[in-house]
């Protein structure tokens, strides 16, 4: 996989795929989760949430309790570039992950639809998707956000990646949530609600919305 700073640059440039039929579209709208009730069952376990600051108490989010940041050993494991995402929290196994990456990259608000267009050809030109569920945007905390779904093969299984794109001090701001195709079913509208749930400081405080 190529690092996200390498595709943003090759996005500048101008970079251009045509798009497979696959699920290519829109992703359609599900009920949201309750991510403040008390417990959640997933994969018939229940889950409590908590909100957790990130980026240094610029951005919450609702994320399960178990979950806790990456150790350092598993980051050099899983991403070994310099160029890993800055925050990466993770289920006890590994195997389910949200990373936070507040790219050096430019991305003004009014730029969001383009930024969008532009990484869904860029994934799609250098991943080898199993499958393409779609795209879509939404309103996170006040703040215009764009969203795309697929799925990638690993070694004896299929990776989901739930993927959302906003502006956060005139940069590009990258949430990333991953599990395996088995966790999917249990997972996918879970990840959704996270995702929702997410908040930024700036906005509540000054209303500056992006």
């Amino acid at each position: 996989m190529k690092h996200w700073d390498e595709k943003i640059v090759a996005m500048m440039n101008g970079m251009t795929t045509d798009a497979p039929d696959d699920g290519y579209g829109q992703i359609p709208e599900e009920p949201d989760l309750d991510l403040t009730a008390a417990f959640l069952q997933i994969g018939g376990e229940p889950y409590s949430f908590q909100e957790t600051e990130l980026l240094e108490g610029k951005a919450r989010m609702m994320l399960p309790r178990t979950f806790k940041p990456m150790s350092e050993h598993m980051m050099n494991l899983k991403y070994p570039s310099q160029h890993r995402p800055g925050t990466i929290y993770t289920n006890a196994e590994g195997t389910i992950n949200i990373a936070v990456n507040h790219t050096v990259n430019p991305l003004p608000g009014e730029d969001l639809p383009l930024f969008k267009q532009s990484m869904i050809q860029i994934l799609r030109r250098t991943q080898k998707l199993t499958k393409w569920y779609g795209d879509g945007d939404r309103t996170v905390g006040e703040r215009a956000a764009a969203t795309c779904e697929f799925l990638t093969p690993v070694v004896n299984a299929n990776l989901y990646h739930l993927m959302l794109f906003t502006s956060l001090d005139e940069r590009a701001l990258i949430f990333t949530f991953n599990c395996t195709d088995l966790e999917l079913d249990d997972w996918k509208r879970v990840a959704s609600a996270m995702m929702n749930s997410i908040r930024f400081e700036v906005d509540e405080e000054r209303g500056d919305v992006m």
